[in-house]
């Protein structure tokens, strides 16, 4: 299997968002799965890029209860996850397609696969989707996994919802470690692009494109800067 991996390789639903990606935040009324870009508060919307979610992602719960799947209910700048159980937690969200590019009379199809957790603290937990980053037991500590397996020398980005960023890499076991410095929510990112073909449903594709990004809350720390107004492109 041929890998390059890349922290800015981002799979591209459309020209005007290939640096986007799908996250997932806490709110009053319980987790909302955006697409966008975090660091600048960037948030698509319906009618908008968010209609070509069709279907919505797939969500679901993972706790001392067992596997949960979740409702998901698109709203103006968001899906809405519902049926979150209580306790700690961790939420996955993903959706996968195959897309097309010409350039000339070549065709390449790629499978791209968009996909988000979010931790309610810092527990270890095991790989659930094909590219994930999950906690490695405490504060600033996590792994990246790839097909299961740890994927080291990963270029990771570490961003604040204010805009603050710092690019650290996986070590030879998949782990790295972030400073967290701030009150408030990050999120973490990685990509992996992989040259494998195969099949997604009925659709042969020739190569895959993963974005996956994990997003938590820190309640110590540095009072963190104003976040940016919300921003949310007409289409």
């Amino acid at each position: 299997m041929r890998l390059v991996i890349a922290a800015l390789a981002w799979l591209s639903l459309s020209s005007a968002a290939s640096a986007h990606a799908l996250w997932i935040e806490p709110v009053e009324a319980g987790l909302e799965l955006y697409f966008g870009e975090f660091d600048e508060n960037l948030r698509e919307g319906s009618p908008g890029l968010l209609d070509r979610f069709n279907p919505p992602p797939a969500a679901k719960a993972f706790g001392a209860s067992g596997d949960v799947a979740l409702k998901v209910e698109k709203k103006a700048t968001s899906f809405q996850l519902s049926g979150v159980p209580a306790g700690p937690t961790s939420v996955v969200a993903e959706q996968a397609r195959v897309t097309e590019r010409k350039q000339g009379e070549k065709v390449t199809r790629t499978l791209g696969r968009l996909s988000a957790r979010y931790v309610s603290d810092f527990s270890e937990r095991p790989p659930v989707i094909p590219l994930d980053i999950v906690p490695a037991g405490k504060p600033g500590a996590f792994k990246v996994f790839y097909d299961g397996k740890p994927l080291p020398k990963a270029k990771v980005e570490v961003a604040t919802e204010f805009g603050w960023k710092r690019e650290v890499k996986t070590d030879e076991g998949g782990a790295f470690e972030a400073e967290l410095p701030w009150k408030g929510t990050y999120q973490v990112e990685v990509s992996v692009m992989d040259a494998t073909p195969g099949v997604h449903g009925t659709e042969a594709y020739d190569g895959m494109r993963f974005v996956t990004t994990l997003t938590f809350k820190i309640a110590t720390g540095l009072a963190a800067p104003a976040r940016p107004p919300v921003t949310t492109p007409k289409r």
